[in-house]
């Protein structure tokens, strides 16, 4: 469900839905089969009053478009029609954004706070995170300094490396790597060049694999502290294919054993490149600050990328954003403009 007046309807006559669904044991398999199942059917299977189960199922598992396609299409298979047309009437796409070209955008502030418990990531510290952005390419100073500020209203400190080579980048990330790690989630993110599961440092011959920049991350080599806490990278890069055989994911699951809590957002998956507007923004950086902005107020980060992916196939010129998650065993939620109760 995009919009949020469309959701906000869909609450105000959940009531009258919910008779339609039957929770039948062949639907129940179904939804083990949910995207959002991996973070949501174990809090599920803890219920046992059917009328809160069907709050819990089409509240929390039809939040992103994608999802809420994936229940319609569970209802029909399991003989419910009649459910599956009146929640696919809800279903409707947002309006494509106008995007600003102003590097400080608008962040709505979230009305529930998510944080902790057994399905959220503890988002309580002030400050509530820390970015590490490296800016590879000057003309997308404005990305970087709009992410700057985007992170700053999600509580995040940031700090900003400009030009770095790829040794000054492994030693950056390794330092905060091996240190004490006081806030609740790390992000990393690049905006520059890079191809083939390469970044790019500070000229076309220094490269280095993501591999060996998110391995810094896993389990035997980052601080004790770090190891519960989320960690998020963000490659905003260039990515080109150069063999001979079709092109492949970007990610590599076999080389993420040793990460936990592990989230790789890449900017194209394809083997196309990540195109510039001319206005000092990646297609992708204006699209992902943008639903950022617009909503992370209701969405966790996973539904975040999903509509970034969605406005990224709706342009002019496409691309295949990629999202690799491991061992993510929680939602993560910026909670902009919420605190933690004291």
């Amino acid at each position: 469900m995009d919009k949020p007046e469309v959701r906000t309807r869909f609450m105000q006559n959940i009531n009258r839905f919910l008779p339609l669904v039957t929770l039948s044991p062949f639907f129940e398999a179904l939804l083990k089969t949910h995207t959002c199942a991996h973070n949501l059917i174990g809090a599920l299977e803890g219920m046992t009053d059917i009328s809160a189960k069907k709050v819990f199922i089409f509240t929390e598992f039809n939040r992103d478009r994608n999802a809420c396609n994936e229940l319609v299409d569970f209802l029909r298979k399991s003989g419910q029609p009649d459910a599956a047309r009146e929640l696919e009437l809800y279903n409707q796409w947002t309006a494509p954004p106008v995007y600003s070209q102003d590097v400080r955008l608008t962040v709505k502030k979230a009305h529930t706070f998510r944080s902790g418990e057994s399905r959220w990531f503890v988002m309580n510290g002030a400050p509530r995170g820390r970015v590490l952005l490296f800016l590879q390419v000057p003309d997308l100073q404005n990305e970087a300094d709009r992410f700057d500020d985007l992170f700053q209203k999600l509580f995040f400190s940031v700090k900003v490396y400009r030009n770095y080579s790829c040794d000054q980048i492994v030693d950056t990330l390794k330092t905060a790597s091996e240190g004490e790690f006081k806030e609740d989630a790390l992000i990393v993110m690049f905006i520059g060049h890079g191809r083939d599961q390469m970044v790019q440092g500070n000229g076309p011959s220094d490269e280095i694999h993501i591999k060996k920049l998110v391995d810094l991350f896993s389990e035997n080599k980052c601080h004790v502290t770090l190891r519960p806490k989320p960690k998020i990278f963000v490659f905003n890069c260039c990515r080109y294919y150069t063999g001979a055989n079709p092109p492949e994911p970007v990610v590599e699951r076999e080389w993420m054993d040793g990460t936990t809590r592990t989230f790789i957002c890449y900017a194209c998956a394809d083997g196309t490149e990540s195109f510039y507007t001319g206005n000092g923004y990646t297609l992708y950086g204006q699209a992902f600050s943008h639903c950022i902005a617009e909503y992370a107020h209701d969405l966790n980060l996973t539904e975040i990328f999903n509509k970034t992916c969605d406005e990224m196939n709706r342009a002019i010129i496409q691309q295949s954003p990629e999202l690799i998650m491991k061992n993510v065993d929680r939602q993560l939620f910026f909670n902009p403009g919420l605190y933690k109760d004291k």
